[in-house]
């Protein structure tokens, strides 16, 4: 057998012309093991093969030790969890007045409005002023909606006009949707430092009259004072 291989060389160079009489094995893995050959003691031995090209020897791959691995799928894991969105929270009010044992809900089509359903309709809560308010939290995003009137009865009458429409941003943190039973043009959606309300309002009217009261009094009392002294002249020239 001819030895023309860089590592056969390197085996003549060392053993010399005494080759032993054993069998040589090429193989992937290294191994080493003894054997006779004709009953003589002799020995077997494995060398890794070496696989080269014109450009150098293959590059080693390094297998990524289990720590890099769960890095690695909890960076895949974090990235494919999706970011929670803002929750905002808006109030629903109408002023309408109803007979007794009726009520007003918000019904939309997302199912948190309950998908255009009315039995799955949000409830509204009366309060004094006949104002029918309903709070919830809405994620960001474009919704639709409409109030409805549910009698004694269970029969639904269904707010007139074209859906409402609500958006909400990330930069909200409450909100109030003012609705007008009748005309969607009158709706009012304010933040909650922005307009007031509608009970607000009642409340600011009710200010501004008193403060007008207030401002009034000193010149009314000024009048009264100056009737007096011209009636006092009046009665001495007499």
């Amino acid at each position: 057998m001819a030895l023309n291989t860089s590592c056969s060389m390197a085996i003549v160079d060392m053993l010399g012309t005494h080759v032993p009489k054993c069998a040589i094995h090429v193989s992937n893995t290294p191994k080493f093991s003894l054997s006779q050959l004709n009953d003589k003691k002799g020995c077997n031995l494995g060398f890794p093969k070496l696989v080269q090209n014109n450009k150098g020897l293959f590059p080693l791959h390094a297998v990524p030790s289990k720590t890099m691995v769960d890095l690695d799928n909890l960076v895949l894991q974090s990235q494919e969890q999706p970011m929670e969105s803002k929750t905002i929270n808006v109030k629903f009010q109408l002023q309408r007045n109803c007979n007794f044992g009726e009520e007003f809900l918000v019904v939309g089509n997302d199912p948190m409005f309950g998908s255009w359903n009315p039995e799955n309709a949000i409830p509204m809560t009366w309060s004094e002023g006949h104002v029918w308010t309903a709070e919830m939290g809405v994620p960001v995003g474009k919704f639709q909606f409409k109030i409805i009137l549910k009698t004694r009865e269970g029969e639904i009458v269904w707010q007139p006009g074209p859906d409402r429409n609500l958006h909400t941003w990330e930069a909200m943190n409450r909100i109030t949707v003012c609705e007008d039973w009748d005309n969607a043009e009158q709706q009012k959606v304010t933040e909650d430092d922005g307009v007031p309300n509608i009970k607000e309002e009642d409340q600011l009217a009710n200010t501004n009259k008193e403060f007008q009261m207030e401002s009034e009094m000193p010149n009314f009392a000024e009048n009264l004072g100056n009737s007096k002294e011209k009636l006092k002249s009046i009665l001495i020239k007499c």
